[in-house]
């Protein structure tokens, strides 16, 4: 199949001739730890890392993180109620477990989550209102990095020093944010608290976090240590049903769920100890723990369950880099999570609705579960100088995840007290007790060659992957007792064209992602694997500085995701369809007038095109187009003032459009027009 057609792609190849995405002098001085968990200059950095800095995340100061993610290219975020998101990065939006399987979410390198036993909305349980940058890889991430990679990373990363700053923002709907960080002798303090009256009926959100960073060498020692902690207490809207609900503004602000809410708490901590070996080696080592725990009212699902899940582990990050000569590094590594995790589903009302659904969802415990999952992985990674235009980075990753699941309720598909339901049995079925474990070796090639100071060119092959969630593996539903999945696997290629002058820059990446043995719930209500997607596309980066005050930029893909395995549904089989929630174009134009360090003005245009929303690409979401701007001013060295008016059109969109059915289409309103204004103080 074609990637687009030929006028399409030529529009982009065209523009990438005149615009970038920033200026050479900012870009020169970034760093990224994703690819090798160690810092590293943008000029060694993997073609598809993305960087935000703390120039762009203090324009936008999101108030959700998807309001600063989809400024980069690839990444396709939608933002649910209150904190709560679903990700896509080159791929559809995904949903369920295997949503939060594909996209591994990092704070300063460390997963926020344990291995098997991810949450699709983790990303909440990051401080990045507070980050120094945010680092993204588009795709496969090196062999650093094992499952949960599989199309995409997100790294949120604090420092251990700066500037001691407060500030305190007011904006719609009674929205409260303050925030403050202290830096003292070799570290720094941070704390953000958030009050949301929310937008629409019952809902909004108050959230606390707070987080430590500390440098320091002892000896020959550089240590560095950290810990955050999150607490989030939200009351949830759901989605609003209807054919263009979202369209209307008072079915817009109704709230269908005012029992739902979401409460969670996570902490993290961390030590990383990195020196120089006698032969001239570096060593790295980093011991982490985390534990994190959430009630969470399942208000999407018939009898509306409550959810309480829980995890505790800890973890290890060990590496070694030789450098035999000068054109070459190598690098070895051994890592390991070991997370004990628990899940209970109960519901304490009768089900309401038809009379098949009130005898097969019961009252009492629907699952009731622990399971301790052990990940290991071995890994190693090259990066050669091979001649004097030409390098080359190779790895290979070889993991294995175990579970040990103990079932704590019935074994089966009954009530909780032994009797079976009607209309054949229960909806949930609760697998015996089992173990089951995974084995992956992932390995990854890239290669740059520099043609002069200005373009760069880069190749990669790689494969990713991630292991089956417990969740697919032991929530099971009707007559299915055994889900016999297996490891989802990805194979890309990619390639990347930059080009960096002093005013001039682009960056243009030419990808194909086929992902196999994806797992899917059928129409039996069976989760199994087998399943494969094809996804291809074009993403950019461009940027121009108009003058010394003015500068345009764009950012956007095109991509096409579609069914490329049997998926048959009633007398249907989708094979070649779309795959649903995959637009073919989003992106951002931004205009901005800096007229100095003290003052500047954004303007931005975003465009979501319409999407499929269900396998049968009978029903389709018919996009949108949001303005906004930002404006910030510095009166002197200590005062800083911050505007921004989102919707500025006051459009009437979704953040999210969706299918069942049960319901038939189905949204979450995005917002209307809002202001919000910030007041900083530097010290």
């Amino acid at each position: 199949m074609n990637y687009f057609p030929a006028c399409r792609l030529s529009v982009v190849v065209l523009a990438s001739l005149f615009t970038s995405i920033t200026e050479a002098s900012d870009q020169l001085e970034q760093v990224s730890v994703i690819g090798t968990r160690s810092p590293q200059p943008v000029s060694l950095q993997a073609a598809n890392v993305s960087l935000i800095n703390k120039e762009e995340l203090e324009r936008v100061s999101a108030v959700h993180i998807q309001q600063t993610l989809n400024r980069v290219p690839g990444v396709s975020l939608q933002r649910g109620n209150g904190q709560e998101s679903l990700p896509g990065i080159r791929s559809a939006v995904l949903t369920g477990a295997g949503a939060c399987g594909s996209v591994l979410i990092l704070e300063d390198a460390i997963p926020v989550r344990g291995a098997g036993v991810c949450n699709v909305n983790e990303l909440f349980d990051t401080h990045f209102e507070q980050a120094e940058r945010i680092e993204v890889v588009r795709g496969a991430n090196t062999a650093f990095y094992g499952s949960n990679a599989l199309t995409g990373s997100v790294n949120v990363v604090l420092p251990s020093e700066g500037q001691n700053q407060a500030s305190l923002e007011l904006g719609a709907n009674d929205y409260v944010r303050g925030k403050a960080a202290f830096s003292y002798d070799g570290g720094r303090v941070y704390a953000s608290i958030t009050d949301d009256g929310g937008y629409r009926d019952d809902s909004g959100y108050t959230q606390q976090k707070f987080s430590w960073r500390h440098a320091e060498q002892v000896g020959r020692w550089q240590l560095n240590a950290g810990a955050t902690y999150t607490n989030l207490d939200q009351q949830t809207a759901g989605f609003i049903v209807g054919r263009d609900a979202y369209k209307n503004r008072s079915l817009a602000r109704q709230n269908l769920d005012p029992e739902a809410f979401r409460k969670t708490n996570s902490l993290r901590a961390w030590l990383k100890a990195s020196t120089e070996l006698a032969n001239g080696a570096d060593a790295s080592g980093t011991i982490y723990i985390r534990d994190t725990d959430m009630d969470f009212r399942l208000h999407f699902l018939p009898g509306d369950p409550l959810e309480q899940n829980a995890q505790t582990g800890f973890g290890w990050q060990s590496a070694i880099t030789f450098k035999p000569n000068q054109s070459l590094n190598w690098t070895i590594g051994f890592d390991g999570d070991i997370t004990d995790s628990e899940l209970q589903q109960t519901q304490d009302q009768a089900t309401q609705g038809s009379a098949f659904l009130r005898a097969t969802i019961p009252t009492g415990v629907h699952y009731d579960y622990q399971v301790d999952a052990q990940q290991i992985a071995l890994f190693t990674h090259a990066d050669w100088s091979i001649a004097e235009q030409w390098r080359l980075v190779a790895g290979a990753r070889l993991e294995r995840t175990e579970y040990d699941y103990d079932n704590l309720g019935l074994d089966g598909r009954t009530r909780d007290d032994g009797s079976e339901c009607g209309f054949g049995g229960c909806r949930y079925s609760r697998p015996a007790d089992r173990e089951d474990s995974f084995t992956h070796l992932s390995p990854k090639l890239e290669l740059h060659y520099q043609a002069n100071d200005a373009w760069r060119f880069t190749l990669a092959l790689a494969d990713s992957f991630r292991a089956p969630q417990a969740t697919e593996l032991y929530r099971l539903q009707r007559a299915q007792n055994v889900a016999d999945l297996d490891i989802v696997e990805s194979v890309s290629v990619e390639l990347t064209a930059q080009y960096q002058a002093d005013s001039l820059q682009f960056s243009a990446s030419l990808y194909r992602l086929d992902i196999d043995n994806l797992i899917i719930r059928d129409s039996s209500f069976f989760n199994v694997d087998g399943q494969s997607t094809l996804s291809q596309g074009v993403e950019f980066s461009l940027r121009q500085a108009l003058s010394e005050m003015w500068s345009w930029r764009v950012v956007g893909s095109f991509a096409e995701h579609e069914y490329t395995s049997d998926l048959i549904v009633g007398d249907r089989n989708f094979n070649g369809n779309t795959v649903d929630t995959a637009p073919e174009f989003f992106g951002s134009l931004f205009l901005t007038w800096q007229a100095s360090d003290r003052a500047s003005v954004e303007m931005e245009v975003q465009r979501v095109s319409s999407y499929f929303l269900d396998p049968s690409n009978d029903s389709e979401y018919e996009g949108h187009t949001l303005v906004n701007t930002r404006a910030n001013v510095a009166l002197d060295e200590h005062w800083a003032f911050g505007l921004r008016l989102l919707n500025i059109t006051d459009q009437r969109y979704a953040e999210r459009a969706d299918f069942t059915s049960f319901t038939d289409e189905r949204y979450f309103p995005g917002q209307p027009r809002s202001i919000f204004a910030e007041a900083r103080y530097r010290f």
